[in-house]
């Protein structure tokens, strides 16, 4: 639970500043994860799906797991992103009424 009061008070309570900068940050580290996975997924799936299990043993299963890791570690910065830009927006309606 304190991961989702931390993350509530990030987007909605804390400085706007924080916010912002935590958003770019997110939003860098969606781009550094995401670069090109999808070409390296599918060399990846290439590679075990044509030398099979020699492959798999030589670290085709292990890349493919690493892989399936960045990209969920995308997602979470993708999430936290938006989760910022929510709460940004939510301030700025709240400062128009």
């Amino acid at each position: 639970m304190g991961l989702f009061a931390l993350l509530n008070r990030l987007f909605h309570h804390g400085p706007a500043w924080l916010t912002f900068l935590v958003m770019g940050l997110a939003a860098a580290g969606l781009a550094l994860c995401s670069f090109n996975l999808l070409f390296l997924f599918q060399a990846n799936y290439h590679l075990l799906f044509t030398y099979g299990a020699m492959a798999a043993f030589d670290g085709g299963l292990l890349q493919f797991i690493e892989l399936t890791a960045w990209g969920y570690l995308a997602i979470a910065c993708y999430v936290v992103a938006e989760g910022c830009l929510e709460g940004l927006l939510t301030r700025i309606r709240r400062a128009q009424l």
